[in-house]
């Protein structure tokens, strides 16, 4: 099985309602939008955003949705091996 494949074995296609969107865009910059309707698909999951994106600071420590910089991603996904 190639790379192209395996992710599409495992892509889920999610979009968030108005209301995730609305909830998350007031924690972006208004040029920001794809940023908001990505962490609207996060509360919409509950899934993890990992992302060393400033723009997500704010919304991680409103405790919205969860946001992991890179390094702590890597940090937590080694331990569990």
């Amino acid at each position: 099985m190639d790379f192209f494949e395996f992710l599409r074995k495992r892509t889920k296609i999610v979009n968030p309602s108005r209301e995730e969107v609305l909830k998350c865009l007031k924690y972006f910059p208004l040029n920001q939008v794809a940023d908001a309707v990505h962490a609207a698909t996060c509360l919409k999951t509950r899934t993890v955003i990992i992302t060393n994106d400033k723009h997500f600071e704010k919304i991680g420590k409103e405790g919205l949705i969860e946001v992991w910089k890179i390094e702590k991603a890597i940090k937590e996904l080694l331990q569990k091996e």
